[in-house]
């Protein structure tokens, strides 16, 4: 028969929650007293029961990390990340994919509060004023993480990449490499970070340098291969001036447009630069290798999982937007028309 933490609290001669206390290290107890029911649990091989000790201690050492697309190599960087930190913490990380839905967002949030978790990371597509309602009046801390929150009266710790500001470094980039005809394939317009964003960055960017492109320069889609093969195609068929450079806000994205171009006959980048968005690991693998902005996804998710620790173990002061640095990657997909 198994043994139980009341079986080492009688032998010991003091209360369960003594016990509990010693192994927790949730209150001080005597070292006399610690190292006597320590050597009980060792003599006894106790090993305590997960719930039973989550019971007690109303903790489960279980982090929800809820994710838009489990296949998607970017959620797969971010959740190593997280569980890096986490599993050297004494946590189990819970990994949820939403699809990218509201309902199942929502419905995610009250499926890990009724199991307790001690705190969630979150990483959605559309961070709207219902979601951030929902995380406030939720018993568990929540940490918003590659996105931030559509604003509203409620303000939600967040770790992410400055999204407008890295596609305005990789317009400037294209732009010192002698580029002003620059077109733009991007994410979803309602995407509020990653869509938004990156295409207010880019817009800005050309305003700054007096430059001005015709609307059909600009096409957003997905976060996909095929949009930017679809968006590439559109772009060469609606404009008889043709651009000399792409941003991609993805490098799928990118892939897809050079996929297209090398359809047609045209060169990479001879005929047209591109510079995709992510740093993704097929970047050096593509012919030439993708120039992109690379952000670090895995350091992204190991911060995010730290500014969660600090309001699971009640060090956290107040919630702010916490930024990781982004770097252009200058490879073979971007040709000098200075030279």
């Amino acid at each position: 028969m198994a043994i139980t933490i009341a079986d080492i609290a009688k032998e010991a001669g003091v209360s369960i929650s003594t016990v509990s206390r010693v192994m927790n290290g949730t209150k001080p107890v005597s070292p006399k007293l610690k190292e006597k029911v320590y050597k009980i649990i060792e003599k006894n091989n106790y090993t305590p029961n997960a719930l039973a000790q989550s019971l007690i201690t109303k903790k489960t050492n279980i982090v929800g990390v809820i994710v838009p697309d489990i296949s998607n190599v970017v959620f797969g960087a971010l959740t190593k990340g997280i569980n890096d930190i986490c599993s050297n913490e004494g946590y189990t990380i819970m990994v949820c994919e939403s699809r990218g839905e509201l309902e199942e967002e929502l419905k995610l949030l009250n499926i890990l509060e009724d199991r307790k978790i001690d705190g969630v990371l979150f990483a959605g597509v559309d961070v709207n004023k219902e979601l951030t309602d929902a995380m406030q009046k939720k018993e568990y801390p929540v940490v918003l993480v590659t996105q931030e929150a559509v604003q509203g009266e409620h303000v939600i710790d967040t770790v992410t990449h400055d999204n407008l500001q890295a596609v305005y470094d990789a317009v400037r980039f294209l732009y010192d490499s002698g580029h002003e005809r620059i077109a733009y394939i991007g994410g979803p317009k309602h995407d509020f970070s990653s869509g938004q964003k990156r295409i207010k960055g880019y817009k800005k960017a050309l305003d700054e340098l007096g430059i001005s492109v015709p609307e059909s320069y600009i096409e957003q889609g997905e976060f996909s291969f095929q949009s930017g093969y679809d968006g590439m195609k559109k772009i060469y068929e609606e404009n008889s001036i043709l651009p000399t450079a792409v941003v991609a806000g993805s490098d799928l994205i990118a892939l897809g447009a050079m996929q297209f171009l090398n359809s047609i006959g045209m060169s990479v980048p001879a005929d047209m630069s591109i510079i995709g968005f992510d740093d993704l690991e097929f970047s050096i693998y593509c012919r030439p290798e993708l120039s992109t902005v690379r952000i670090p996804y895995f350091e992204e998710g190991q911060k995010a999982a730290k500014e969660l620790l600090k309001y699971m173990k009640g060090t956290k002061e107040y919630a702010a937007t916490h930024y990781v640095a982004h770097k252009i990657i200058r490879r073979g997909t971007i040709k000098d028309i200075h030279k």
